[in-house]
């Protein structure tokens, strides 16, 4: 087992979400709602929606941990805002297997989502295992490990930047 080490510093971080939400900024208008994945995106998520130059409407879902490798996830908190006719950003703060994500977008789009865009600040593509792309990604990692940030390792380490 390796030690831990510094993945991405405060700055690149920063640097990087900079970075993101002048991608976004076309794409956004006053309808978008942008969609957390709790509790994992909480900081990169609030840092994102302050440098978007119009008002947003935001809101949150919740899946329950799966058993590895099953695929299984149950939503126990679903939104509060309708999304019907909207453009939804979906913000995640890592995104691995692909099975959390695909669960999610296919539940807005059967909300009456029009659009639905990922923004995740981790991708760990190697992971993936149903293929799927994602519209918005901080940083490609090969990490097995990410806490910090918001990301946590068995409720634990949110705190850290």
């Amino acid at each position: 087992m390796t030690s831990p080490r510094l993945h991405r510093t405060a700055d690149e971080i920063a640097s990087r979400i900079d970075e993101l939400a002048i991608e976004l900024v076309d794409w956004l208008d006053a309808d978008t709602v942008v969609v957390g994945v709790l509790k994992g995106c909480l900081p990169f998520m609030a840092d994102l929606v302050r440098r978007f130059p119009v008002p947003v409407e935001v809101d949150f879902l919740a899946l329950s941990p799966f058993a590895p490798d099953s695929g299984r996830v149950r939503l126990t908190h679903d939104l509060s805002i309708d999304v019907s006719g909207r453009n939804v950003l979906l913000v995640e703060g890592v995104v691995d297997t692909g099975f959390r994500l695909d669960y999610l977008r296919r539940h807005l789009v059967a909300h009456g989502a029009v659009g639905v865009r990922v923004c995740t600040l981790f991708d760990r593509a190697d992971r993936r295992v149903l293929p799927m792309g994602l519209d918005h990604v901080g940083f490609d990692t090969g990490a097995s490990f990410l806490v910090g940030f918001g990301l946590d390792h068995r409720g634990e380490f949110r705190n850290l930047p």
